[in-house]
């Protein structure tokens, strides 16, 4: 099936920058133009946050209805999401957190049950992708030597940064505002990675890069 459109489901403004700024660009180079990126608000705050599924599923599916030749996708994060999604319970049995997210992933796309409808679920959260260099957060105001030692230290704390927990007091996030108070993440998180450049999160984040090669091979 050829598809003329791809839209993103996101969670809050941070990765709809992400799929603007990052990933649009580098899938209008491989020949793919028309992506959108769909954010769904679970709460009045204007931030965004960890989409509800009843949310989720509808605007799935009324897209869907809508149009018969678009591929959709999502782009949630791990850490804090919801337990209303779907394997939600079976996934809590399980230790290995990415055998948990690929039982969410799949009780998803079963539930949803549309061959244009991929799957994913980022490992733990966004802000893992910024740690795939130093370098962009050697850009950040204002940053002091101790703080680039502290945060290369992580990078080099882990085969990928995918890998770093999800604990509350240390998911990447977490990390970076106690070294980097100042942190913002719409502000800052998107400009980190485009110094750090798409093709860096592709070669060192494995789970990432393999929903991208997915999303190729259907629309190429």
């Amino acid at each position: 099936m050829n598809y003329s459109k791809l839209i993103i489901i996101v969670e809050g403004q941070t990765e709809e920058e992400f799929v603007n700024q990052s990933l649009r660009p580098w899938l209008n180079q491989k020949g793919i133009y028309d992506i959108r990126a769909i954010k769904i608000r679970t709460s009045s705050s204007v931030k965004g946050g960890n989409a509800n599924y009843q949310k989720f599923k509808n605007e799935i599916l009324r897209l869907l209805n809508q149009q018969k030749d678009v591929l959709i996708t999502s782009f949630f994060d791990f850490f804090r999401l919801p337990t209303s999604f779907p394997g939600y319970d079976e996934m809590q049995r399980v230790l290995n957190v990415e055998h948990k997210i690929t039982i969410l992933e799949t009780s998803m796309g079963e539930d949803i049950n549309s061959e244009r409808f991929v799957p994913y679920i980022q490992l733990h959260e966004f802000e893992s992708l910024l740690f795939t260099k130093i370098h962009g957060f050697k850009s950040l105001p204002q940053l002091h030597a101790s703080q680039i030692a502290d945060l290369n230290a992580i990078i080099e704390s882990y085969p990928n940064p995918e890998l770093i927990n999800n604990n509350p007091s240390t998911s990447p996030s977490k990390r970076i505002l106690k070294i980097y108070p100042s942190y913002e993440k719409v502000l800052h998180g998107n400009y980190i990675l485009l110094e750090n450049t798409f093709e860096a999160i592709l070669l060192k984040c494995p789970r990432f890069s393999n929903w991208i090669n997915i999303l190729l091979s259907i629309l190429e």
